[in-house]
């Protein structure tokens, strides 16, 4: 370990503060902020060259868990997506085995057999992005976002949220966070916030000139993220709007939603909001 410049005594005072708050009554069991490291696989095409931007290459950035009881069934949860992900993988019945490094040979090697195939002189890339965004009182929120070129008139781009029980080792559901009966009023919560970022009135249609939507109606989705400060929803490109529009979050407050929240979520950010 490092050497730290706190004084022995301070050290020892932010462990009897941390020994006070585990004997509290309001602290789960074993609910600790999981330790991870950020693993980045960065690799070029060599035939393409060095210089310049216009290469093939493949970069990947994501948070590695090194502790907890679950923190390997979160690793795997979220490579295998990542398998998943660059669309080349040449045995996704077995990406329980696979690496980054693999993925990023696969990935230049379907480029090379476009290349031959039909000339191609545009590079392919793929580049990925995870971050953590909680990670705390047993429950953990990473998202993982990509931007992808393999031809065509753009790239494309997704982001998806996992949210994970740190102490039950499972990926988290709406069903498991919002009381039973949510849906009608947690879509009441996404069309009010819709229309309060985009100037509209309840009158208003969402498939107007303003509301750019896709229908007449916005309503919640399975990509959702607990946060520090609620819960997000993200909606990705042509998934309820045209890709002129872009991607779309939903961000509500959790003192909004603590009537349709179940109680170990509610307890868990009320008394700080």
């Amino acid at each position: 370990m490092k050497n730290f410049s706190p004084s022995v005594y301070v050290a020892s005072i932010g462990l009897l503060l941390v020994f006070a708050a585990a004997c509290n009554g309001d602290m789960e069991k074993d609910a600790q902020a999981l330790g991870y490291e950020m693993k980045t696989v960065e690799k070029v095409y060599l035939a393409d060259g060095t210089a310049g931007e216009n290469k093939t290459s493949f970069r990947v950035s994501y948070p590695v868990f090194s502790d907890g009881e679950h923190a390997e069934t979160f690793n795997r949860y979220l490579l295998d997506w990542i398998a998943d992900s660059t669309a080349v993988n040449a045995a996704p019945n077995d990406s329980g085995n696979v690496t980054l490094e693999q993925l990023a040979d696969e990935f230049f090697a379907e480029y090379e057999s476009v290349q031959k195939e039909f000339s191609v002189s545009w590079p392919y890339q793929f580049n990925l992005d995870g971050s953590v965004l909680l990670n705390r009182s047993g429950l953990l929120t990473v998202d993982l976002s990509y931007y992808a070129f393999t031809g065509g008139a753009h790239g494309n781009s997704y982001t998806q949220y996992f949210v994970f029980d740190t102490v039950g080792g499972t990926r988290l559901r709406l069903e498991d966070v919002f009381v039973q009966g949510f849906e009608d009023r947690l879509n009441t919560f996404i069309d009010g916030k819709y229309r309060e970022m985009k100037g509209l009135t309840v009158a208003d249609r969402l498939d107007g000139e303003k509301g750019m939507l896709f229908d007449n109606v916005i309503e919640f989705n399975g990509n959702f993220a607990l946060t520090g400060q609620g819960v997000s929803f993200f909606y990705n490109n042509y998934e309820i709007a045209p890709y002129a529009v872009g991607s779309t979050t939903i961000e509500l407050p959790y003192g909004d939603l603590e009537n349709i929240l179940k109680p170990q979520f509610r307890k868990l950010w009320m008394k700080g909001h």
